[in-house]
């Protein structure tokens, strides 16, 4: 499954990757992503033949899109980065290098790792969901500025973005305790990276620990905020509050924009329940 759409892909990717693997002595089938519905499309392709494995190349929107469809068919996931982020990738320790990547994935004796999925409102989410401050610098970074800059756009919008960000209400409902909360931003995490490393939402954070990590930003000041962003920065968290949980609920008292897996949508609740081991990719 290839997104044809990015600056590493094009049009011909599909048919490079189909060349390798027949060399290689696969048989495949090489399907491209689409604006609209890629999961159902995704699910219904694999219901159509006896597939080994998915290969899923392109960003983590990709990845995201064809771990939930193979999620439904128990079919293992091989990941060839080629997106911005490519945070699946790099939690994973997988070869940047597309060649390589497909290489291993095809090898005679493939290994596989049990990876975590989190079921969110209607959908899935391999990375993060999460309300506030990360919806909006993900809506306010331009696509220009994602393909001249890749990850640094991000941290360069956010910086802009962190002064005048909004603080929200919430309620928020974890494993059955129930409390109110004003924030900047609320995050449910399966992975912890931020566009990559360096930097991470807050430690401890692992993607396959069976775990979601709920964490909530709320500086009171901007000089707070500051401080918050330079702990995402140094890896030294500040003003923060995180807890383990296996379901969530978060709901703001009006509607505000929120993201799952880099996806913008404005609502005012987030919804998200582990689970444990949900694809296994192959590593």
């Amino acid at each position: 499954m290839v997104n044809p759409a990015l600056p590493r892909t094009g049009p011909t990717f599909g048919g490079r990757l189909g060349q390798v693997a027949r060399r290689l002595g696969w048989e495949s089938s090489i399907l491209e992503t689409r604006a609209g519905s890629n999961v159902e499309a995704i699910g219904a392709a694999l219901a159509r033949g006896t597939f080994s494995m998915v290969i899923a190349a392109g960003g983590d929107g990709t990845v995201a899109e064809v771990m939930a469809a193979a999620h439904g068919r128990s079919i293992a996931v091989g990941i060839v980065p080629c997106g911005t982020g490519n945070i699946v990738a790099r939690e994973l320790g997988l070869p940047a290098s597309w060649r390589k990547g497909l290489r291993r994935i095809l090898r005679s004796d493939p290994q596989m790792r049990p990876v975590d999925l989190a079921r969110v409102n209607d959908g899935y989410s391999v990375l993060a969901a999460g309300m506030g401050l990360d919806a909006l610098i993900i809506r306010h970074t331009p696509s220009g500025l994602k393909y001249w800059l890749g990850r640094l756009a991000y941290f360069m919008v956010g910086v802009w973005i962190v002064p005048t960000a909004p603080i929200f209400h919430c309620v928020i409902r974890a494993d059955g305790a129930e409390f109110a909360v004003a924030a900047t931003m609320v995050l449910v995490a399966n992975a912890g990276m931020l566009g990559g490393g360096p930097f991470r939402f807050a430690p401890g954070i692992a993607i396959d620990d069976g775990w979601l990590d709920l964490i909530i930003y709320r500086p009171a000041s901007i000089a707070g905020r500051w401080r918050v962003l330079w702990g995402i920065v140094s890896g030294r968290p500040a003003e923060i509050t995180q807890r383990k949980v296996h379901s969530v609920e978060i709901k703001a008292t009006d509607e505000f924009w929120h993201q799952v897996d880099g996806e913008v949508k404005r609502g005012n609740v987030v919804r998200a329940q582990i689970i444990p081991g949900g694809i296994n990719v192959v590593v």
